[in-house]
């Protein structure tokens, strides 16, 4: 009888301590899992303040009507003088490795040129770079000597030789891979932005 009892003891208490490490178990589960949660809801508010913004350009850039001018001559001027912006030291630069979509084995970069509200990215590869997008919206950085942000609508309907009809006008190429976004209002340049295609 002592023996019966010294084993049921003893199944007792493996018992109540394996249900003790389960419960440990699961709380430590239940508690990763809340982390895990709050992290995610982080990371969804960013996504969705940084899409937000995205989508109010976006919204802008779409009710606004636009002018579009094809236009190669002037484009490639535009297109050399925002070139030589990221040469400027007021920016700071980040890379970032990017495979290459053509082949796996390269490794490109994608370059973040950052100041105040301005922002340019760039592709470069083994043997070339290119600026795919750019937003300016501040009058440091000038075009062809004279445009910049601040600069009057009546002035660049003189560059244009053309009376503008709205505060949107697009310059670009015939297949509108490279274009230039000219945003007025109160008859004033308020931002810049390119856009351009790179394969």
């Amino acid at each position: 009888m002592k023996k019966y009892i010294i084993t049921l003891k003893l199944t007792l208490l493996l018992f109540i301590s394996c249900n003790q490490k389960k419960t440990e178990k699961t709380e430590n589960i239940k508690s990763v899992k809340k982390a895990l949660k709050i992290d995610n809801k982080i990371i969804e508010n960013k996504k969705d303040s940084n899409s937000q913004k995205k989508q109010k350009t976006n919204q802008i850039q779409n009710t606004i009507p636009d002018q579009y001018f094809e236009n190669d001559s002037l484009l490639d001027l535009f297109e050399t003088d925002l070139d030589k912006l990221p040469l400027n030291l007021k920016f700071e630069l980040l890379a970032k490795p990017k495979t290459n979509n053509f082949d796996e084995t390269v490794i490109d970069t994608i370059k973040k040129y950052t100041f105040d509200k301005t922002i340019i990215y760039s592709y470069k590869a083994t043997n070339w770079e290119s600026i795919y997008f750019a937003k300016i919206e501040n009058s440091v950085f000038k075009f062809l000597d004279s445009l910049s942000v601040g600069t009057k609508k009546q002035s660049f309907e003189n560059l244009l030789k053309t009376e503008l009809n709205t505060d949107l006008v697009k310059i670009g190429n015939l297949e509108q891979t490279s274009v230039f976004s000219f945003t007025f209002e109160n008859e004033r340049l308020k931002t810049i932005e390119y856009d351009g295609y790179v394969d």
